[in-house]
Parts: C-alpha cells; sequence; structure tokens
C-alpha cells in the first residue's frame, strides 16, 4: 500500500466548469455538423424579443481607435485581441460543414468588449462633471424584461479612486467570486497570470444562484416542457472585473441572441439563413447551445447593471456562497 498523500479534490466550482464545459463543447459541435440549420421555431421563439433587445445601438462610450484614458488611469488592461469573443466556428465544404471547433470572432459587441467600454467611460477623468453625469443617466439601459438598475449612487470621486487588482479574484472566499469561471491563483492567494486573463465573463449560468424576469413576448413561446431559465439566460452575460474594492461585475443584455445569426470573421451578422445557403469555402460564427451573451456589430451586447463594493447584481439568488 503506498504511504503517499491523496491528491486534494479540485474546488467545487472549478469541478463544475472543467465537467460542464467539456460537455457542453461536445454536444456543441455536434449540433453544429449535424443540425447546423436554425429551427425556424428556435428563430419565431425568440424573434418577438427584438424590439425589447434594440433598445440601444451602443453604450455611448465605444472606442473606435483606442484611448481608453478611464481604464489606463485605473491600470485595466485595454481591449484587444484577448477581449473578443469565442464561438464556434466551422467552413463550408462540399455542403457540409467541415473544420469546426472554437475560435474568436472580429467585431467590438461582446460582452467583455462592451464591458471595458462601460467602465472606461465611467472612469474618464477628462469629461466635465456635467458630461460625466449625463454618460452615467444614459450607459445603462433597462434589461429584456423592461427593469432598470444602473450603476448605483457612488460619486465620481470615489470611481477615480479605485485601481485595478488582481489578487481580489483569489481571496479563496467562494461568495467573492459570484461568476463560473476559473483562475491560476496560487495558494496565498496571488494571482498567476497576464491582467488580460482576469477579465473574463460567465461560463454558464447556475441556476441556483442566477435567475432573470421573463419578458412575456418571450415566455409566450418557451414550451411547457422547458425552463424559461434556459431560455431567458441567454440574453444575459456577466463580465468580472477585479479592483481594490473587490470585484466588479458588469452586466449586459444581448438581443442577437433573438436569432442567433451567423456571423463572418468581422463580427457583421451575415444574410445566410443557413449554413445550407452558404457558397463552399465560406468561413462562419455562430453560437453554441451552451452560448450565453453573443453580440454583433449590427446588434452589440448592452450593460444594463454594474455592481461595485460588495453590492450583489440583481440577477444573483445565491446564499452565502460557501463550498
Amino acid at each position: 500500500m503506498s504511504n503517499s498523500r491523496e491528491p486534494r479534490p479540485l474546488p467545487r466550482p472549478v469541478r463544475w466548469v472543467a465537467m460542464f464545459m467539456a460537455f457542453v463543447f461536445v454536444i456543441s459541435l455536434g449540433v453544429i455538423i449535424t443540425h447546423v440549420n436554425r429551427s425556424d421555431a428556435g428563430r419565431q421563439d425568440r424573434s418577438s424579443s427584438s424590439d425589447a433587445g434594440t433598445k440601444a445601438g451602443d453604450t455611448g462610450s465605444r472606442r473606435g481607435s483606442g484611448g481608453y484614458r478611464g481604464l489606463q488611469a485605473a491600470g485595466i488592461p485595454v481591449p484587444g485581441d484577448w477581449s473578443r469573443q469565442s464561438l464556434v466556428s466551422a467552413t463550408r465544404t462540399g455542403g457540409e460543414s467541415s473544420d469546426v471547433g472554437q475560435a474568436p470572432v472580429g467585431g467590438r459587441g461582446g460582452p467583455v468588449d462592451v464591458a471595458l467600454d462601460t467602465v472606461d467611460a465611467i472612469l474618464d477623468p477628462t469629461p466635465s462633471d456635467e458630461e460625466w453625469n449625463q454618460t452615467m443617466q444614459n450607459l445603462f439601459q433597462p434589461d429584456i424584461a423592461g427593469a432598470s438598475h444602473g450603476q448605483g449612487n457612488m460619486a465620481r470621486y470615489w470611481w477615480r479612486q479605485r485601481r485595478f487588482n488582481a489578487d481580489k479574484l483569489c481571496t479563496g472566499v467562494s461568495k467573492d467570486m459570484l461568476l463560473i469561471q476559473s483562475y491560476d491563483c496560487s495558494t496565498d492567494h496571488r494571482f498567476q497570470g497576464k491582467s488580460e486573463e482576469t477579465i473574463k465573463d460567465t461560463q454558464y449560468w447556475d441556476p441556483a444562484s442566477a435567475f432573470f424576469d421573463v419578458p412575456q413576448s418571450i415566455g409566450e413561446h418557451v414550451t411547457s416542457s422547458t425552463d424559461p431559465q434556459t431560455v431567458i439566460s441567454r440574453y444575459y452575460d456577466a463580465v468580472a472585473i477585479p479592483m481594490d474594492d473587490g470585484v466588479w461585475y458588469v452586466t449586459v443584455d444581448c438581443p442577437a441572441m433573438a436569432d442567433q445569426p451567423f456571423l463572418d470573421k468581422n463580427g457583421d451578422e451575415m444574410q445566410a439563413a443557413s449554413a445550407a445557403d452558404m457558397p463552399d469555402g465560406t468561413k462562419f460564427w455562430i453560437s453554441s447551445v451552451s452560448s450565453v451573451g453573443v453580440g454583433t456589430n449590427q446588434r452589440p451586447c448592452q450593460p444594463v447593471e454594474i455592481t461595485v463594493a460588495g453590492q450583489t447584481p440583481f440577477w444573483y439568488i445565491g446564499t452565502d456562497g460557501s463550498d
């Protein structure tokens, strides 16, 4: 009998992530290969929500040529290739979909880019107080169900004092991290890795800790055998950003999830109704069966809330978050 110590099990959130993501990725690839044509019923199920989801065309702070004075002042990584959303991609070959895999897609409409643009607008030190107040009033939109959440009541000087702190992801206290994600932390609770690797969106929504109101326009198309939360939650994403006061959560809703369009390499929506309509050699991107919060250039995700300083996001229904 060996005297070696048994390895310690992984923390529960990490086990969830490993098992769940391995399963859904395999399923996703199978769906793309064997049923890449989206069903008309699925499109109808979500199309009625488009009006609610297109309440704003942008965050009011999206940067076309860089700058990011707010992010830079706080030491937060600025957007780049690392912040692009990753979707299932495939190429049409001989009437079939080949080279199926997960790959980043271009564009600036995805959850992480929109979250960073939002935080940049809040932290930007250059606008006048009047301009900044106007930005704060216009930055956050009502969610898919029409409820408003916003940015709380922190004063501008408080925002300007905040600084990026990657180690806040590694406290070892489960309730400090509300998203299903994994990070490389040392035993002494220090983050190990690049700063860009700290800013992530949720990998999937845990029904035990997240709940979203379902508007009638969506709920009336959900069959009685389907949990409405599995439908409405896909419209949302949340991005975690570690700061000196704790982890910030920027929640976005993404109206493009109403019909899950095919995207080209630039993140633009393609006109094809199905992969079968595409000529050979066409490469496309599309959300998988497990994707949440996908944005496009035409219909980017929209910020609906930011929580800071230990505030709880509107969607969180967990308890103490203990293991």
